[in-house]
């Protein structure tokens, strides 16, 4: 990272992202500029330049589509469908991870009577929903490794 910084072609590498950098990026990405050129506008790599697309761009226009065409999304941002499937599914199982840890603890019943609230109920779905999409996301891993 020393190294990168101390270039003046990269001294942004590493560093954190402004609002107005990635308004810029969405501009010079619509505007099909290589990413080497939008690397060189904003003092990053390259590489850093497609995993902030990826990340910024693709993955929040994606990442409710379990039926869109990873290929034609590959042509569209001139990502290697490897390398954006594999960083997809990086940032799927990241969003898995940060959710709530759901707790261990199974529905307890109401001091009232006998069965759970709707608040319970609601949890416990919450934690279902939660655990189905971690098995999903590793499904996706596993699909991408074959």
């Amino acid at each position: 990272m020393h190294k990168l910084r101390s270039n003046d072609e990269t001294m942004n590498a590493g560093k954190k992202w402004t609002i107005e950098e990635d308004n810029k990026l969405v501009q010079e990405i619509t505007e099909n500029k290589t990413y080497e050129e939008i690397a060189l506008e904003h003092k990053r790599t390259a590489y850093s330049i497609q995993l902030r697309v990826i990340s910024r761009i693709i993955y929040p226009k994606i990442k409710d589509n379990v039926e869109i065409d990873m290929e034609k999304v590959s042509l569209e941002y001139n990502i290697r469908t490897k390398e954006l499937l594999y960083n997809i599914n990086k940032l799927k199982m990241k969003a898995t991870e940060n959710k709530e840890k759901p707790s261990k603890k199974p529905i307890q019943k109401s001091k009232h009577d006998e069965e759970p609230t709707n608040k319970q109920i609601f949890e416990y779905l919450t934690q279902l929903d939660n655990k189905i999409n971690e098995i999903n996301s590793k499904l996706d891993n596993l699909e991408y490794l074959r």
